[in-house]
């Protein structure tokens, strides 16, 4: 039986991961530092949404070859070893590695010539290569694999299956050895050079980061000429295919892109001048939609509730979530905020669906859940820059 380590294994990346592998009989060992949550998955609690998730799970658990610890040890070695930890940038903008290199330092005393450590996190272009530098340093001949994440939160388990998987390495035999693996969870490998493969994660993020720019300036120019942006977008790409990757405008948010974006930025010297603007336009819709709602409304007297609090639709997680910038702001010039959202279940200050649209005087979409779309919202005054709800609504 293959025995491979998950590093970071409770979180968003590792868990699917970790239970991929065990149904594909091999031995696995999810190593994360944040106890509460090993408690939890060593009790077949899915610890966030994804859709296949509680099943796949469930029948991990039934086969006994996947448990989680919370301090590395002597059932690590003679395995692989597969890194899903956070890559953040620091209050510069610059790649933080300090949580990598923890993360490295903590299996160091498991790792022989014969383990490859493969990197699943979003890295820095020339990680790989450092992390391979960095162990010889040590005096470990360990081989380093880079294999890409680009997974949509939410349908994880699906895409890990069906989507090709990228595979670079520091050799050869390293290469075809991280393509042993994936190809027992994936239906495609595509290999790679080590950088080429660093740097297409980042163009990729970078990619989807500016096309929300785009929509959501689209939005702002339209809305301050009076007219709807979600109807010109509905004209524009109806049958239209050469317009059809235009989305709807909405937060562009989370712990991936607006990251990446500035990784990508920080690769070339900070210069990346799309992606800056990027940053600006989307980080500032919200600030365009509070000074609207300034201008039209008398906010110190109005309620104002916020639905949907995850940093996109039908998922759980606020990480980065553009919707508590919105709540912040408010929160300094409003009667009252309600905030609500049905998936987000750690945030104790959110209020029932109900109470907030009842006590509510303006109601914001944050996150387009799918619940919303035929909620009766009482004739409240509401905004929807998403569209989801009524198109109309998405005109502020």
């Amino acid at each position: 039986m293959k025995k491979i380590t998950i590093v970071g294994a409770t979180g968003h990346i590792g868990l699917p991961l970790s239970i991929l592998f065990a149904n594909k009989g091999f031995k696995v060992i999810g190593y994360d530092i944040n106890s509460d949550n090993v408690k939890k998955a060593n009790k077949g609690i899915m610890l966030f949404k994804e859709d296949g998730g509680i099943t796949e799970f469930k029948r991990a658990r039934k086969k006994n070859n996947l448990y989680f610890i919370d301090k590395p040890g002597d059932e690590m070695k003679n395995g692989d070893f597969l890194i899903t930890v956070g890559t953040p940038v620091d209050e510069f903008m610059n790649p933080d590695l300090n949580q990598l290199k923890k993360c490295i330092n903590s299996i160091l005393p498991y790792l022989n010539s014969k383990s490859l450590i493969i990197l699943r996190s979003t890295v820095f272009p020339g990680t790989s290569e450092w992390l391979k530098s960095y162990l010889l340093k040590k005096k470990i001949k360990a081989e380093v694999a880079f294999c890409l994440e680009r997974v949509v939160q939410g349908k994880t388990f699906e895409e890990i299956k069906n989507l090709p998987q990228i595979v670079a390495a520091t050799s050869q035999s390293a290469k075809k050895k991280a393509a042993s693996i994936f190809k027992h969870i994936s239906k495609k490998i595509i290999f790679s050079d080590l950088k080429e493969a660093e740097f297409s994660k980042l163009f990729s993020n970078a990619f989807r980061y500016i096309q929300f720019a785009i929509s959501n300036e689209f939005f702002m120019i339209a809305n301050s000429a009076g007219l709807n942006f979600e109807k010109i977008r509905k004209i524009t790409t109806d049958g239209y295919p050469r317009a059809g990757g235009m989305p709807s405008a909405g937060f562009a948010a989370g712990p991936c892109l607006f990251k990446d974006t500035m990784q990508l930025m920080a690769s070339n010297q900070n210069n990346f001048n799309l992606g800056i603007n990027s940053m600006l336009v989307n980080e500032g819709l919200v600030l365009y939609l509070i000074k609207k709602l300034s201008t039209d409304y008398n906010l110190s007297k109005k309620n104002v509730g916020i639905l949907g609090m995850a940093f996109k639709s039908e998922c759980d997680d606020t990480r980065s979530s553009l919707s508590y910038k919105l709540k912040n702001n408010l929160n300094r010039l409003c009667k009252n905020v309600f905030c609500s959202d049905p998936y987000v279940t750690e945030d104790k200050d959110l209020y029932d669906l109900n109470y907030t649209i009842k006590n509510s005087d303006i109601i914001i979409i944050g996150a387009p859940h799918k619940i919303y779309k035929k909620l009766n919202f009482k004739n409240k005054k509401v905004i929807d820059i998403w569209g989801m709800t009524n198109i109309e609504n998405s005109k502020i």
